[in-house]
């Protein structure tokens, strides 16, 4: 008898099939993944279909994402990276610093106006013929200068000036830069030396003085050349802003609260929410508000205070924001005791968690949500991106993996607990119990009986 080896094949993959289905019906629904580029690795940000998938006690535990061969893939929260790197590039003004006058008095007072320009104040009486030895640079932000180039002027004469750098924040405290940079141009024909560039080093910093340490440079407080800021700054606050998706509620119902009226929205899940914005639907009104949270569900639910917002439409000013520390919210309350004719819109703002996953296994690669009882394993996933960062360029993250729309995985009875079979060890107890009492009981009739006629026998 010669067996057909596709019988074989064929139960040999049974028990892979069953895993398989086994670990997508834990989960309730499925999302494809879209990996456009290769990569060892891929990052996911969560979406709202996937926050309304997932269960609000499993705290995003719920979550995996498996391969091609239904096998769950190394997947955990994204670990914390540097701030981005933002290079920097600005063209300046030298702004000459005029000599204190003969006597040694500082006549000559520098400020700053209330967004930081800077502002020269100099007395009439300081002599205008006195050749400035230092110059003020503004780089408008807080940056760390790599290399400041100075303009070529149109002159004939040479120059040879040596220039040491320092840096400030507030125009009071310096800390150097560069000790002694040289500045050359010489104009000899084919002999021509042009070296305009300082290299600089050190902590950010917005304003930098340039002063003359040796030489004479080849201009004047009138004719001062330009310079070319270059370097790097970082801005994590800015950066988390950018990051922030908003999406603007309407209110799903108002009521009378008190003295004042309630303003409720829905969010389409429970989102980490950080943010909102209020906007007043008329002109030239003015509210105070209280925003709330809803805590819990159904009869257990409780609203709890999250900020206090002060809403004015007039002049162009038309919403008002308010920050707090990251919450999962989906219902919230907007109570004011001023009457409105209209309910204001709120826009609520958050940051998507983003996970990781290692592209094991290939692809294609499906995340799966929502689950009672099903739970993610804790994988070395940081360890893992820290050996992969050191074979690529600095800064590379892994590339974004796309979410595509949501599918049934086990359908939404994944997200409910599982059906106790009944137990049938007291009901056949009982029976036991009485169909022994019964017995025992006809046991005792027969004797009774038997013995009543062993009576009636002479």
């Amino acid at each position: 008898m010669r067996l057909d080896l596709r019988w074989v094949l064929a139960a040999s993959l049974l028990p892979l099939a069953a895993a398989h289905a086994s670990s997508v019906t834990e989960y309730a629904y499925g999302f494809a993944l879209d990996t456009k580029s290769e990569s060892e690795a891929y990052r996911v940000a969560l979406s709202p279909a996937v926050y309304a998938a997932s269960r609000p006690d499993a705290g995003l535990r719920d979550i995996v994402v498996i391969n091609a061969q239904g096998r769950q893939v190394p997947f955990a929260p994204m670990p914390p990276t540097a701030p981005q790197v933002h290079t920097y590039s600005l063209k300046a003004k030298l702004l000459p610093l005029p000599t204190s006058d003969a006597d040694g008095k500082d006549s000559v007072r520098v400020e700053r106006t209330a967004n930081g320009d800077i502002v020269i104040n100099q007395p009439r009486a300081v002599a205008a013929a006195i050749m400035p030895v230092q110059w003020l640079v503004d780089a408008r932000r807080s940056i760390a200068i790599d290399h400041i180039d100075i303009d070529a002027l149109d002159s004939e004469h040479d120059m040879q000036i040596q220039l040491a750098v320092e840096a400030s924040d507030d125009l009071q405290q310096w800390s150097e830069r560069n000790q002694g940079a040289t500045i050359v141009s010489v104009k000899r024909g084919e002999d021509a030396v042009d070296q305009r560039s300082i290299p600089l080093s050190g902590e950010p910093a917005r304003y930098y003085r340039l002063r003359i340490i040796d030489g004479a440079p080849a201009w004047d407080s009138e004719h001062t050349p330009a310079v070319q800021l270059s370097g790097h700054y970082t801005d994590p606050a800015a950066d988390h802003a950018a990051s922030l998706q908003w999406q603007t509620l309407q209110a799903t119902t108002s009521s009378t609260s008190g003295n004042g009226h309630d303003y409720d929205y829905a969010l389409p899940a429970s989102l980490p929410l950080e943010a909102v914005r209020v906007t007043l639907p008329d002109a030239n009104t003015a509210a105070l508000f209280q925003l709330s949270a809803q805590a819990g569900e159904g009869g257990s639910a409780s609203w709890g205070p999250l900020a206090s917002i002060t809403a004015v439409r007039v002049a162009g000013k038309t919403t008002a924001d308010a920050s707090f520390s990251p919450q999962r919210v989906q219902h919230l309350r907007l109570h004011t005791d001023t009457p409105l004719p209209q309910a204001p819109a709120l826009a609520v703002a958050w940051l998507p968690d983003e996970f990781v996953f290692l592209a094991e296994g290939g692809g294609p690669y499906q995340l799966l949500a929502g689950s009672y009882a099903a739970r993610r394993a804790d994988y070395p996933v940081a360890a893992a991106l820290e050996s992969l960062r050191g074979t690529h360029p600095e800064g590379w993250q892994p590339p974004l993996a796309a979410l595509g729309a949501r599918s049934d995985a086990g359908g939404p009875q994944a997200l409910a607990a599982p059906k106790v079979p009944y137990d049938w060890t007291k009901p056949l107890l009982w029976v036991v119990l009485v169909a022994g009492a019964l017995a025992v009981g006809g046991m005792a009739l027969s004797l009774l009986r038997q013995s009543k006629r062993d009576d009636a026998r002479p």
